[in-house]
């Protein structure tokens, strides 16, 4: 069965959680940066006029583990999403529950894009059920015999062609 739709949803995520990660990196590589942390404080301080009880070094010094977290929650989430991707047509299931895990996961960095992706494509995985041709296929009940079935085809057929006959020889049958 085409999987198009679950597909280009997980895409979707994929590419949303890699500009989310992207952005991490610029914070992480603005953090670094010599200037920055003077240029926070400066500015902490004008904003912060009340004399709160933190001060700019401190929420400079948490910004740096934190934009570490997010990395590492992001590439999580991405990893889970790639197998979702993998598993898509072979165990639609699997695919949608990691899907859904990596929506759960890429919550705890606010990236609500990726998560509506990642959540859409897992229940569409569940929701949408493989095409087959026969509707037991899998369920063995006469032991893989089809006489039974040929038998009632043979048996169909002979009445069709009796049918037919006796209509070709009445004109008065329709």
């Amino acid at each position: 069965m085409k999987r198009t739709l679950e597909f280009t949803l997980l895409i979707l995520g994929l590419i949303c959680s890699f500009i989310y990660i992207i952005f991490a990196f610029i914070l992480k590589a603005g953090l670094n940066a010599p200037d920055a942390q003077a240029q926070f404080t400066k500015a902490f301080e004008e904003n912060n006029q009340n004399n709160s009880e933190i001060s700019a070094d401190q929420v400079f010094a948490m910004l740096n583990p934190a934009s570490n977290l997010v990395i590492v929650i992001l590439i999580i989430s991405i990893i889970f999403a790639i197998v979702a991707m993998i598993f898509v047509k072979r165990q639609r299931i699997l695919a949608g529950v990691l899907a859904i895990i990596a929506g759960l996961i890429s919550i705890l960095t606010f990236n609500i894009f990726s998560l509506v992706f990642f959540i859409v494509a897992g229940i569409v995985l569940f929701v949408r059920k493989d095409e087959s041709k026969h509707q037991f296929e899998d369920v063995n009940f006469q032991d893989n015999n089809h006489s039974a079935d040929d038998e009632i085809y043979h048996q169909e057929n002979d009445f069709n062609e009796r049918h037919k006959k006796k209509k070709d020889d009445d004109p008065y049958i329709y």
